[in-house]
């Protein structure tokens, strides 16, 4: 291996893999491992993103992958070399992304300031989350783009604002956004009820552990769908059919594991990243939000806090969220578009102990929206 500071695949792997030494593909498999974190506890730091960070090496990434096909042909027909299809074809299914790669477990560490920390010790809260393997349309087992910069943007906010005493995550997924909010509060004295919900049963399951593992006091995990909750306030003949996710045939008996949030819960804020996939998606929210969002009155300002990425598959759903809360009864109080990282594509090579997050940028929108 090269003594230079990056590793690079095209520069680093043998070019010719048939007569290879096997002890050399060995590590030439070992350091595809460490380069893209395969068998690491990854970790990520939240912080202000930047240009650098984002950068994507799309020939290494083409390069890396072409030579691990390679690699797995010629292992399947060499006995030397036939204990190497099994890591090679692992690495061939991690640098797919997210969404086809298994269980892994990373710790997110949130920084507030704009300026680049020097030592996780810097980190205003930590927590640990496990996605899962993308099963039956659960989309909620990753943690997607959205939910860190939501986490840390609330953060910053009540840093210098009055804070929750009760908050409701929807479409909670992992649950980042709540268990990050949670353990903050508690850390800066405050005594707050979170609650992270979802309908879906993988993702309650999953959302259950990530609860339990990071052990923050004050939170809990509920079921909640949201088109019931509209359904109950609005009785129709037909219920109305999304394209946008569908749920398995077991999906009722596996989710009745897990208590309902009960109909009169209130809360004074409600928060939900990257939830909006269909333009009903928005008025179900409102529905949920007229139902468990506090009445504003004594100096009480309920808000519902979104933040959505700017797709341009997805005019319609940003749209409906504009078309929805543009009712006497809801107030859109601020508006921001900040730029962002998108993880969720192909795995990009992590060098040395880099932790910031490296994608492809995506604009968000983060809409604060409050109940008059």
């Amino acid at each position: 291996m090269s003594s230079g500071a990056v590793w690079l695949p095209s520069r680093e792997l043998p070019a010719r893999i048939r007569g290879t030494p096997v002890a050399l593909l060995d590590q030439a498999v070992a350091a595809i491992q460490r380069a893209y974190a395969l068998d690491d506890a990854l970790e990520e730091w939240v912080l202000e993103p930047s240009v650098e960070a984002a950068a994507v090496d799309a020939f290494e990434s083409q390069y890396v992958r072409a030579w691990l096909d390679r690699l797995i042909q010629h292992a399947c027909t060499d006995a030397t070399a036939m204990h190497l299809v099994d890591p090679a074809a692992a690495l061939v299914v991690h640098l797919a992304g997210q969404a086809a790669s298994g269980t892994r477990e990373r710790i997110y560490r949130f920084f507030l300031s704009d300026e680049a920390p020097s030592s996780r010790t810097e980190a205003a809260a930590a927590v640990r989350i496990r996605d899962v393997t993308l099963t039956e349309d659960a989309l909620g087992a990753r943690t997607w783009g959205a939910a860190p910069y939501l986490a840390r943007r609330l953060l910053q906010q009540y840093t210098h604002a009055p804070r929750p005493t009760s908050v409701l995550e929807l479409g909670a997924g992992t649950g980042l956004v709540g268990l990050t909010l949670a353990q903050w509060l508690v850390a800066q004295g405050a005594s707050a009820h979170v609650t992270l919900t979802d309908h879906h049963a993988a993702v309650l399951e999953n959302l259950a552990h990530n609860a339990a593992v990071n052990a923050v006091p004050g939170v809990d995990v509920r079921r909640l769908d949201w088109q019931k909750v509209y359904e109950a306030q609005y009785p129709v003949s037909d219920s109305y059919c999304t394209t946008a996710q569908t749920l398995p045939m077991h999906n009722e008996a596996r989710a009745a594991a897990f208590d309902l949030l009960p109909s009169d819960a209130q809360y004074e804020l409600l928060v939900a990243a990257d939830c909006i996939y269909d333009p009903q998606h928005a008025v179900w929210i409102e529905a949920v939000a007229r139902q468990h969002l506090v009445r504003a009155g004594a100096g009480a300002r309920p808000q519902l806090q979104l933040l959505l990425p700017v797709r341009s598959t997805h005019h319609a759903e940003l749209q409906s969220v504009y078309d929805t809360f543009c009712a006497p009864r809801w107030a859109m109080v601020a508006e921001h578009t900040l730029d962002g990282i998108d993880n969720f594509g192909p795995a990009q090579l992590r060098q040395g102990t880099e932790t910031s997050r490296v994608g492809s940028f995506v604009a968000y929108r983060h809409l604060i929206i409050e109940r008059l």
